[in-house]
């Protein structure tokens, strides 16, 4: 069975202010959380989007060794998936 997941950045921007978009790690969804916080406080909209440049697949069968690969596009994910079953 093939799992997939995003383990792409997350991207928070504000409209009309490039200068306030900061970049965080997929495992850092508090850090993602408190800085829309802090716009909120000041007056902004912030947004965040988790990227679509890295995906995860893991295979696990029974009586094999554990695979993984990672892939740049959620289409070449899913066709490495699906290759598998």
């Amino acid at each position: 069975m093939a799992h997939i997941a995003n383990r792409s950045r997350f991207r928070v921007t504000v409209k009309n202010k490039p200068d306030l978009t900061q970049h965080f790690s997929f495992s850092k969804v508090a850090a993602v959380e408190a800085y829309m916080k802090e716009l909120r406080a000041q007056g902004y909209k912030p947004r965040a989007e988790q990227l679509d440049e890295s995906w995860l697949v893991r295979i696990r069968e029974r009586g094999h060794k554990p695979l993984e690969a990672t892939f740049e596009s959620e289409a070449a994910a899913n066709q490495a998936g699906e290759s598998v079953r």
